[in-house]
């Protein structure tokens, strides 16, 4: 998933997911801002929250959601919101 923030300061938003393995990345502008590893997790629901631009600041928050079973070879959903508005959303 990629999507840009900002009207005047324009920021680009890249999400990766490997469904299987586990790993997350976010990156800004080109920059790596997160990279995870989930080996195992209670939770349906996993959120990343950051910051983006300096004299344009925007709140980004990334909302990943899974199944109960066998969620490594089922659909999951994936939403991006900026400042609380959903911008995007789509199946990883």
């Amino acid at each position: 998933m990629e999507f840009w923030v900002g009207v005047n300061e324009r920021h680009h938003v890249a999400f990766t997911y490997d469904k299987f393995w586990g790993t997350t990345k976010i990156f800004v502008d080109g920059q790596q801002m997160v990279n995870d590893l989930t080996v195992f997790s209670v939770s349906l629901t996993r959120t990343w929250e950051f910051y983006v631009g300096y004299q344009e600041r925007h709140f980004v928050r990334i909302v990943k959601t899974r199944k109960v079973l066998f969620a490594g070879f089922r659909p999951q959903l994936v939403q991006a919101y900026v400042d609380g508005q959903l911008i995007g959303q789509y199946e990883a």
